[in-house]
């Protein structure tokens, strides 16, 4: 039987979840703490250090850079969506924006150190992971070209 938790994360990620299967997927939440963050909170902080993954279920926050006193929001983070991945794999384990809560928000947290044990001791986990996270940044690269071809004109 079905724990809710698997049942959400196959309606907030279906894809990443249809290719990792239920053993796979059971293997992924074992490895994952889930978290609860009221509005109005920071998550990550540009620069600081970042140790976890979040694969965000609920809720709403923003993305945003800040240079002195001035904030520039650069978009919305929203469920299906992941963070923390940029300063995990790129090994640099520091935020590459600051990431506040407007509504309050649920998502599945996977430390670092966890998240590399599946990797390179789960290659079927690895495969799928690696996989979405590509994507997920390859879309990003494009929504962030568009924005910027936009302030051009």
């Amino acid at each position: 039987m079905k724990t809710e938790l698997a049942i959400e994360f196959e309606q907030r990620f279906p894809q990443a979840a249809a290719e990792l299967g239920p053993d796979n997927l059971t293997r992924l939440l074992e490895a994952c703490i889930l978290v609860t963050v009221p509005p109005r909170r920071k998550l990550f902080r540009d620069r600081m250090p970042v140790d976890s993954l979040y694969l965000v279920l609920e809720g709403e926050m923003t993305v945003s850079v800040e240079d002195g006193r001035k904030t520039l929001a650069l978009g919305k983070v929203k469920p299906g969506d992941w963070l923390g991945e940029v300063a995990v794999l790129s090994g640099e384990m520091l935020a590459s924006t600051t990431i506040t809560t407007d509504t309050p928000c649920r998502a599945l947290k996977i430390h670092s150190q966890d998240f590399e044990r599946l990797v390179i001791h789960d290659e079927d986990i690895a495969h799928v992971l690696l996989g979405q996270l590509v994507d997920m940044l390859a879309e990003r690269l494009r929504e962030s070209a568009e924005s910027a071809a936009k302030l051009s004109y």
